[in-house]
């Protein structure tokens, strides 16, 4: 089954021996493709809709891991097994990560790793995420189609950063990312740009 190289991308922050729950898991893609290539992966493919749960259960039988990836429809981590060490969410807008993530805290103590890839508002991701006693311990970025996702794993403890490491990312900034220098071009242009030409 093939996944696109966001997914794949995400999928490599994820660790072996792993419980996590794939929060809004579309087709089940994902988890059926860490369930193959990782070590000893439990998985939750979890939606609010009914439409992507009968796609996701479609491919986890055509791929005969009913027995590896449990298929829930709930709100977020609504009432998550404590067994769940690791959460993933990818392809959400930063504002609806962040209620799903801090509406529940009591449903974060066992969690090891949270691993998001949103799709906009990166510098609100990086600040509340900070704020609520977890730091940047990772940090990726693909273009893909056009578009830049970065791919921020946190986990719990504190860091202080300054502005512009969270608009950017801190571990980014060090990086020789090439994909990053692209995204960092293009962030310049559109915000400068346009003042030259100003009167």
């Amino acid at each position: 089954m093939r996944i696109n190289e966001r997914l794949k991308r995400v999928a490599s922050y994820v660790d072996d021996n792993s419980y996590i729950i794939d929060v809004g898991c579309d087709h089940a893609l994902l988890d059926i493709y860490l369930v193959k290539t990782k070590k000893n992966i439990k998985a939750i493919a979890s939606d609010i809709s009914d439409g992507p749960l009968e796609y996701a259960y479609k491919n986890i039988e055509k791929e005969n891991l009913l027995s590896k990836i449990k298929i829930t429809k709930r709100n977020g981590i609504d009432n998550l097994e404590k067994e769940v060490d690791t959460i993933v969410i990818s392809g959400m807008g930063t504002s609806n990560v962040l209620d799903i993530i801090f509406r529940n805290k009591e449903n974060l103590k066992n969690i090891k790793k949270i691993i998001i890839s949103s799709n906009n508002d990166w510098y609100s991701l990086r600040k509340i995420f900070t704020e609520n006693n977890y730091y940047i311990k990772e940090e990726d970025i693909i273009l893909e189609n056009d578009k830049f996702y970065p791919i921020v794993i946190f986990e719990k403890g504190t860091k202080k950063y300054k502005k512009y490491e969270l608009k950017y990312g801190p571990i980014l900034l060090k990086s020789n990312n090439e994909v990053f220098k692209k995204y960092i071009e293009k962030d310049f242009e559109e915000q400068y740009v346009p003042h030259m030409f100003e009167s």
